[in-house]
């Protein structure tokens, strides 16, 4: 199943480009944030294909686990709560991922991984708890990092298609927040399913969760026609989601 990693490569490739361009334009920090998420699951993706196709050991694997099991979702939802344009918040959650992000790579460095597990399954995608040891903190990593991190991105997504004042968000920042989501879902479920030795599962949903958030992005990147009653012009695309 190496097709689906590298259609998830591909895809959250391209999306961490152009987040990172409108950034250089922009330098709203969300979109310098999306672009980092992006870019693990680009490698992370990357490495499952190599993997896939048989070139698992403990050097790709530690990296599968960094980029993609750890850190890509908290960064996701650190864009999102950079979307909120609260500065403080901003401010504490950038130190707290920092943080979480220095302590998980000297824990998937430092750690041991069992060789035998890697390889007794050389094209599927290793069970986390086989490599590391049932009940190992690295292993448990994966939950704590990424389960507080999707529920940060759904929540946010909910809360900003909420009418405020009696004012509707506009329909393309509700779909396309909701899309945003629907492909965080997406990769957990995928994470979920690995956990149980079902790798190909893996691919499949994280090549959908990608696409499904590049989905969310393109909708918000078409141009805009305003109405008569408009007093502005189309919104910046990602300012949007």
């Amino acid at each position: 199943m190496v097709i689906f990693p590298v259609v998830a490569a591909v895809v959250s490739g391209i999306f961490a480009v152009l987040l990172v361009q409108q950034y250089t334009r922009r330098h709203a920090l969300y979109q310098l944030f999306w672009g980092i998420s992006l870019s693990m699951f680009a490698l992370a993706s990357i490495i499952v294909a190599f993997g896939s196709a048989g070139r698992w050991d403990k050097t790709l694997f530690k990296g599968y686990w960094l980029f993609g099991a750890l850190l890509n979702v908290p960064y996701l939802a650190l864009g999102s709560i950079a979307l909120l344009r609260n500065r403080v918040l901003t401010a504490v959650s950038m130190l707290a991922v920092a943080a979480a992000s220095l302590y998980a790579l000297l824990i998937v460095a430092s750690a041991k991984a069992s060789e035998a597990a890697i390889l007794s399954h050389p094209y599927d995608v290793p069970v986390g708890k086989d490599v590391w040891g049932k009940g190992v903190l690295v292993a448990k990593l994966s939950t704590y990092y990424s389960i507080p991190a999707w529920a940060i991105v759904v929540l946010i997504a909910a809360v900003s298609s909420r009418s405020r004042h009696g004012v509707k968000p506009p329909p393309r920042r509700v779909r396309a927040n909701w899309l945003i989501a629907a492909g965080v879902t997406d990769v957990a479920i995928g994470s979920a399913l690995a956990r149980y030795q079902r790798g190909a599962f893996f691919s499949v949903f994280l090549a959908l969760g990608v696409v499904v958030m590049f989905v969310g992005f393109t909708l918000a990147s078409r141009p805009h026609v305003p109405s008569a009653a408009a007093t502005d012009t189309a919104p910046a695309p990602p300012e949007t989601t």
